[in-house]
């Protein structure tokens, strides 16, 4: 896990950073389930990053800036390219700011994501729902099908709901296999199937 470190040089960016913060971890501090992550996300895509800008934005906020060419948008309309502007630095600044936000996920340029990221703030600042829990980085697995994997091996998306709620959301094992494992990776169709069926049915809740 990477630390916070400010070197903030202004009392009035410290307090800016402050304010962005506070939304960015109200739903990380306990796991997020699937149909949960559904509800609170303002786009679901599939997603490979193609660039990075890291540095201090218009106001001086700590900030890095990663674009993202779109394979397949499951929530938020056609997408083709989305621009992600999340808190922190990824590399210190040359006037040595040095803003690493713990659990603030980081993206790799050429690799493919499962992302689901919450609207944006006032500021334009948005992180995946859950932070960590909701990126998850894809990979080939058997038979050349995708995979995906999370920072929490996946043991969030069905954190929670029991029996009861699974066959309420029509999150049966018959048709989504990970249903019985509960955790570990699972196939991006598969995922993408549950995330469709619950936005199909209007599921997003847990209640």
């Amino acid at each position: 896990m990477r630390r916070i470190f400010l070197n903030l040089t202004r009392v009035g960016i410290a307090a800016l950073v402050l304010a962005v913060t506070v939304p960015v971890w109200g739903m990380s501090l306990r796991p997020v389930n699937l149909p949960e992550m559904v509800q609170q996300a303002d786009r679901i895509v599939v997603a490979r990053a193609v660039e990075e800008w890291t540095g201090r934005d218009e106001r001086g906020i700590p900030a890095t800036i990663t674009t993202f060419e779109v394979t397949q948008s499951l929530k938020g309309g056609p997408l083709s390219r989305i621009r992600i502007k999340q808190l922190g630095v990824t590399e210190v600044q040359p006037d040595g700011l040095a803003t690493f936000v713990e659990g603030m996920p980081r993206y790799q340029k050429g690799t493919e994501y499962l992302l689901f990221f919450k609207p944006d703030s006032v500021f334009g600042f948005t992180s995946p729902v859950g932070a960590f829990q909701g990126a998850f980085r894809v990979r080939t697995a058997d038979q050349g099908k995708k995979a995906v994997l999370n920072g929490v091996n996946n043991a969030n998306l069905l954190y929670g709901l029991d029996d009861e709620h699974k066959i309420r959301l029509g999150l049966l094992p018959e048709h989504f296999p990970f249903v019985s494992r509960e955790r570990g990776p699972v196939y991006l169709d598969e995922v993408s199937g549950m995330v469709q069926h619950l936005l199909k049915a209007g599921k997003g809740v847990t209640q």
